[in-house]
């Protein structure tokens, strides 16, 4: 059994990396800064039971915390622990911030000096009892080869415009390669691209890489793409590299190499091609020219360019279609173990709404919900303690998501509940269709579909009225129906112009969509408007992509086909449920569906989101 100590386990890379040797028979020891970090990336990776509290079969006593700070002499261990961090076979050095913008200070901190204590440690473990691999993870456009090492003088002094992000890590690696040199122990430097989320469900928490494109994207900032059709961006996904670096650990006898994980640039688009596909899935206009990544870094280091808010730095990412990597050492590894390395294109677009949810919205971490996908839509999902209940699928209305809908979520803890994004809210793509509803439509018949057993199908306004679409179409695959103050029929014509709505949406601000919402009967008072939802709504509205698919979806609401293709039959309406809110002044419930089980309450339309725990018990008593 090796006994592993890694660095930046709870960050982005390192997250997935202990996910990846959690599958193996390690023992790990992780170095973070607090307990309760470490209670939270538990939670992240589902090693707690559903109530937070129990311990699943993953992550038990092989994996334990070692609570210090990398910037820290002797990583600020105590006694103990550094005496367990000691008795270490390998070590995989994932430490360090993505952050292109910070000091040189804090750079030097956490890069150069933590590579001084690395390799103290590592000359400690060499002399004891032989260190078996040190793996350090850095990045695809530092410099430095064992071929040149030996003379790094010239290469110093041509960093010397380089952010002190930058120059930090490179330095970092050329300590590092020079230490093991001197102590003898194999070094497996690993370069991974820029790094973007799962090749399943696409999910990047890791704003600073990809993200930067997609925010200048999102504020039309992009109309020229940087290096156009001559240059591209290497794109790597976060768990093959997790996959491939796990691999290394379980090397016998390892070997001193450098691996890049790059995606090979036939296989990647250009960089007109990829922004085109950002500027696709945000709904905005796609760029209509280029401009040398030299200029624009000059243009984005002068005090206009500072205004923008792009940084220069993030330049350094892009590549000339005519540098190549060597790419030999890590296609033999990844063969080796049967590794997946080229990008998914089909989860992209995945990949682009999630980081443009996370760009809008200050907190986007749903604790103790793990994200996935289920078909062409996002979710945030949860185990029961009941495992023998169908699975409870809530689905929201407009100036909604998925996370709107969690209070009432959480008042199921027996039950294993998913909360889907509709396409173009939350984190989910927009589904280009030409018709707005028949897309939403036909993403949650395909989301329910993804589904091994039966669920139980919660939708609320307009996510009821896309339930019963959806339940006349599936019924087998729904075990029950629960429609909350489903929109049934036209909205009001006012809406009609999607135009008008994208621009009334865009000056939206608090005081002005409080009154709507009370104004549309959303709410009975002030006092029932949880400030949360108020904080949501006005970040969603910030994208672009959100915007437009809210826009279009008000306007398609105000078409009759959009409710009249809808026939209420005898198995839909015997099998329905309804708990409709009676202070709702702007919709009704049709007579043709008042034959279905309904309790009238007194409240408004919103009521599931400001009454959770009411809708919770009369959905109980409708026999959830």
């Amino acid at each position: 059994m090796t006994h592993i100590f890694i660095t930046g386990g709870t960050g982005f890379i390192g997250s997935q990396i202990l996910a990846q040797l959690s599958c193996e028979d390690h023992t790990v020891s992780v170095l973070v800064r607090s307990k309760a970090r470490w209670e939270q990336i538990r939670k992240q990776l589902g090693w707690l039971s559903g109530d937070g509290q129990r311990e699943t079969s993953v992550g038990n006593e092989r994996f334990s915390p070692v609570i210090g700070d990398l910037s820290l002499p002797g990583f600020g261990l105590n006694e103990t622990d550094m005496a367990l961090v000691l008795t270490a076979d390998v070590i995989i050095h994932a430490g360090g911030p993505m952050d292109i913008r910070i000091g040189e200070s804090e750079a030097r901190a956490v890069f150069l000096q933590a590579a001084e204590e690395m390799l103290s440690l590592a000359s400690q473990i060499q002399t004891n009892k032989g260190l078996q691999h040190f793996i350090h993870i850095v990045g695809f456009k530092s410099p430095f080869t064992d071929d040149n090492i030996h003379n790094p003088a010239p290469i110093i002094a041509s960093l010397e415009q380089e952010s002190p992000y930058e120059l930090m890590k490179f330095l970092a690696d050329l300590r590092i390669r020079q230490g093991a040199k001197q102590l003898s122990f194999p070094l497996s430097v690993v370069h991974p691209s820029v790094l973007i989320g799962s090749s399943e469900h696409g999910d990047t928490p890791q704003t600073g890489g990809l993200g930067i494109l997609v925010r200048a994207t999102a504020r039309r900032l992009l109309s020229i793409t940087p290096g156009g059709n001559s240059h591209w961006l290497p794109l790597f996904h976060v768990n093959h590299a997790a996959e491939f670096i796990s691999a290394l650990a379980k090397e016998s006898n390892p070997v001193s190499q450098t691996y890049y994980l790059l995606d090979e640039k036939t296989q990647s688009p250009s960089m007109t091609e990829l922004v085109s596909g950002i500027a696709k899935e945000l709904r905005v206009s796609k760029p209509w020219g280029a401009i040398s990544p030299k200029l624009l870094s000059k243009v984005l280091g002068s005090p206009l360019g500072r205004k923008i808010g792009i940084p220069k730095e993030s330049l350094d990412f892009i590549v000339n279609v005519n540098q190549a990597y060597p790419l030999t050492a890590s296609q033999d590894i990844q063969r080796k173990y049967g590794l997946e390395h080229a990008i998914n294109s089909s989860i992209m677009p995945y990949t682009i709404s999630d980081l443009d949810f996370r760009l809008v919205h200050s907190h986007s971490q749903a604790d103790g919900y793990i994200q996935g996908k289920r078909g062409p839509l996002a979710t945030l999902e949860r185990a029961g303690s009941d495992k023998g209940k169908p699975p409870i699928l809530f689905v929201h209305g407009t100036l909604s998501g998925a996370d709107c809908l969690l209070p009432l979520a959480e008042q199921f803890p027996e039950s294993s509940v998913c909360l889907v994004d509709l396409p173009g809210f939350g984190r989910s793509p927009y589904h280009h269709g030409a018709d707005v509803i028949e897309g939403h439509i036909e993403s949650l018949v395909q989301a329910i579909r993804a589904f091994e057993t039966p669920v139980t199908l919660v939708g609320h306004s307009l996510g009821g009225l896309l339930a019963a679409h959806a339940y006349a179409r599936v019924p087998e695959q729904i075990h029950r129906l629960h429609l909350l103050q489903p929109a049934l029929h036209s909205a009001a014509r006012r809406y009609r112009s999607a135009r008008i709505n994208e621009a009334a949406l865009r000056m939206l601000r608090a005081p002005s969509l409080r009154k709507q919402l009370l104004a549309q009967s959303c709410f009975t008072d002030i006092s029932d408007i949880p400030p949360a939802y108020v904080t949501y709504v006005l970040a969603e509205l910030q994208s672009p992509r959100v915007r437009k698919t809210t826009a279009e979806t008000f306007s398609a609401l105000t078409r009759a086909e959009s409710f009249t293709q809808l026939q209420p039959g005898a198995l839909l309406l015997g099998e329905a449920s309804i708990l409709w809110g009676t202070q709702d002044r702007a919709y009704h419930l049709p007579e043709r569906f008042r034959s279905a089980r309904t309790v009238e309450i007194a409240a408004s339309h919103h009521f599931p989101i400001s009454h959770p725990a009411m809708t919770a018990q009369l959905l109980r008593q409708q026999g959830l």
